[in-house]
């Protein structure tokens, strides 16, 4: 180990560890939680290094995290994650709200040459030659003392994170990429990525698609009746009902409880302690005139948007040609079948991808620019100078 690990279990060591790091421009953040028998992780271990000290900080010893708080959301120091979003998850329902500015390595890391959506163990592995341990990945985090072992695996994780973002600090700068990310990090600073809406928890079940009008309209109160009972008791919304069943439910409307027993797949557990609940809903629908919008189903692309899509693929892959960047990180057919029809939404037309290859696309969609042969490469030209 490069310098020692701290384990901090009192406000007194917090306090100091944190005026400690105070002057730091940065800091390498990660946590350790587990959530398999609730809704909400449970915040279990903090790590924080800063290329010169490192520390794991405990959750469950220390109550009073404004020591910690004070810290993060210092907006003078920017916070180092890898794959951020569950790391802010944890420290958006234990302060209600979002530490900034952020760097999320994960979302960098393409933009200097790795895979999108690498894994922690994989870039650390390339950018600093480092095996990551695996062994204690399988921890129960809230189980204590923990061994030596659990804590130098769990430093070890904000240690090779601060040792690799000064390097790929230097490498987006040589390469005049740092702005390009700057949405992307701003974007996880909003809190409603962070707020699990029961009115929106059917967006992620599959196979509504398929479901009839009046289904589809119980799945939806399915869906946020489970999601508010899930946050209510703070159990996984699969313990209330898992997706398969929601589905059944919403295929077969039981209206009552010898109908509702006779489907397949629904726990009598479940049935003795939701089943009137899950019937009420039955009724309820069954009785309303409104129905909520369907999801759109999917369609085959005709012969001639498949063409368009083609001129797009080329597009991109001319851009990432010249800025040396795998096309498949950048746009997929899917996300440039979004560009052609839902632009607002669609990931090719935000952040950097809007920068390196957004722009163009959407003025070739414009009939601002075309695609066409110019010294025997293809080439994009403004309609203006055609």
């Amino acid at each position: 180990m490069p310098f020692p690990i701290t384990y901090i279990d009192s406000a007194d060591e917090l306090a100091a560890f944190c005026r400690s790091l105070g002057s730091s421009p940065w800091i390498a953040v990660d946590t350790e939680f587990v959530r398999d028998k609730t809704y909400y992780p449970k915040f279990c271990l903090l790590q924080i290094a800063n290329g010169t000290q490192a520390a794991c900080i405990d959750p469950l010893a220390i109550e009073d995290l404004s020591e910690v708080e004070g810290l993060l959301f210092n907006r003078a120091i920017t916070k180092v994650f890898h794959a951020a979003r569950q790391d802010l998850e944890i420290f958006f329902h234990r302060f209600r709200a979002v530490p900034a500015p952020i760097f999320d390595t994960q979302l960098a890391a393409p933009l200097v040459g790795h895979p999108e959506q690498i894994g922690y163990a994989s870039l650390v592995s390339a950018m600093l030659g480092v095996t990551v341990d695996k062994e204690h990945t399988r921890t129960d985090w809230t189980q204590r003392p923990l061994s030596a072992a659990q804590k130098e695996y769990a430093a070890n994780d904000v240690i090779h994170l601060a040792a690799l973002y000064p390097k790929m600090r230097e490498q987006l700068e040589r390469l005049e990429r740092c702005s390009w990310l700057a949405d992307d990090f701003a974007a996880l600073e909003n809190p409603d990525l962070y707020v699990n809406r029961p009115e929106d928890a059917w967006e992620r079940i599959g196979g509504l698609d398929r479901l009839k009008p009046d289904q589809f309209a119980l799945a939806v109160r399915l869906a946020a009746w489970r999601e508010n009972t899930a946050q209510q008791n703070d159990l996984p919304r699969n313990w209330i009902l898992r997706d398969e069943a929601l589905l059944e439910i919403a295929m077969k409307r039981p209206r009552n409880r010898d109908a509702l027993q006779a489907l397949r797949g629904i726990d009598s557990r479940v049935i003795q302690r939701y089943g009137e609940a899950m019937i009420a809903l039955v009724h309820v629908v069954g009785d309303s005139q409104t129905v909520p919008p369907q999801p759109r189903r999917v369609q085959r692309r005709s012969a001639h948007t498949e063409a368009v899509i083609d001129a797009m693929s080329a597009l991109v892959r001319l851009r990432c040609i010249e800025h040396t960047i795998n096309p498949a990180v950048v746009a997929s057919r899917k996300d440039l079948e979004e560009a052609l029809e839902s632009p607002d939404s669609a990931r090719v037309l935000q952040g950097w991808r809007r920068a390196l290859a957004g722009n163009d696309l959407q003025a070739f969609l414009d009939e601002k620019a075309i695609l066409r042969m110019k010294d025997g490469q293809l080439a994009l030209t403004s309609r203006e100078y055609s």
